[in-house]
């Protein structure tokens, strides 16, 4: 007699695994900037007023990041149950496993997606190193326009226009726009930022000389910067940006490293600069209300539509 052999659901693989995850990732967990709105939305400065944000500047930046980080762990977790339930549910053999002992039942399935649950976790850790640059600028960038400087970035108004202007992939943000840095760069302020820069700095002056770019602000939240580093950076009109607790307590010998509100308040003039100017052209404040249309398609919280909605009626009444 013939015994029918019993059917196995093929163990899924690492490629498929790979895709799947980042499925359920771009599915269960948000954007960094979705993070950002959220927590500034559920956080006790979101109707606060420009000078707020302007003089709390640090405190918002970590408070931000705190409830960011939570609010991330938590959609992670969500995830990795969400890949967990899928790796049972595809495996006949553990779903048809009569057995009570589930210590039996959990070793058969580690046994079998040990190099999966590796993927996972790899996975997880390379998100959150990601997550980490772009939640940072995602913060900074809220602060800048609740403290009501106005600014162009990659992420809104691209990258082509940003190349047309020769600024280049580290520069993350122009105050207070690329139109003005075409017409006159020492005017203007180009941000770059991240977390922590190692060997990274040296990519900044690199990226410069490329570009034509004068100087730069570089914002960052590294407490173990070098006075090597520093000197070298401040020899190629580099200004080092740090939240104002760093500036005190680590770097306040540095002439050529600013706290943040300082940062802030520098910006402040750049942009009432050209509010004030009498010599633009009508083109300009043509090309200005584009890059201000784009800027309102993307924003959808109802403080920072202000802010532009007020900087268009200004560039519409100088059109007149």
């Amino acid at each position: 007699m013939l015994v029918a052999k019993k059917k196995e659901l093929k163990i899924l693989n690492l490629e498929d695994f790979k895709l799947l995850i980042r499925k359920n990732r771009n599915t269960i967990i948000p954007k960094p900037r979705e993070l950002v709105d959220e927590a500034l939305k559920n956080s006790p400065y979101y109707s606060k007023d420009p000078t707020f944000f302007l003089e709390n500047a640090t405190e918002i930046l970590y408070e931000l990041r705190a409830e960011c980080w939570g609010t991330y762990l938590q959609h992670e977790k969500d995830l990795n149950i969400k890949i967990g339930e899928i790796l049972v549910q595809q495996d006949l053999a553990i779903n048809k496993n009569d057995s009570n002992n589930a210590a039996e039942i959990i070793g058969l399935f580690l046994e079998k997606y040990s190099d999966h649950l590796f993927e996972l976790s790899k996975s997880n850790t390379n998100s959150r190193r990601s997550r980490a640059g772009k939640e940072f600028e995602a913060i900074i960038e809220a602060i800048l326009l609740r403290a009501g400087i106005y600014f162009d970035n990659q992420g809104v108004i691209g990258s082509n226009l940003f190349e047309t202007e020769r600024l280049g992939k580290l520069v993350d943000c122009v105050v207070p726009g690329v139109i003005e840095y075409n017409l006159e760069k020492r005017k203007c302020s180009l941000i770059s930022m991240k977390t922590s820069l190692r060997e990274r700095w040296q990519e900044v002056p690199e990226e410069m000389k490329r570009t034509g770019a004068q100087e730069m602000f570089l914002l960052t939240l590294d407490n173990g910067i070098t006075k090597n580093t520093i000197e070298s950076l401040a020899s190629h009109n580099i200004t080092l940006v740090v939240p104002d607790d760093l500036k005190v307590n680590t770097y306040e010998k540095h002439l050529s490293v600013y706290g943040i509100t300082q940062f802030l308040y520098e910006l402040i003039e750049r942009n009432q600069l050209w509010i004030n100017r009498k010599d633009l052209s009508a083109d300009y404040y043509i090309q200005k209300l584009k890059t201000i249309e784009l800027r309102l398609k993307d924003i959808r919280d109802p403080y920072e539509q202000q802010i532009f909605e007020e900087l268009s009626t200004y560039c519409y009444k100088k059109l007149k």
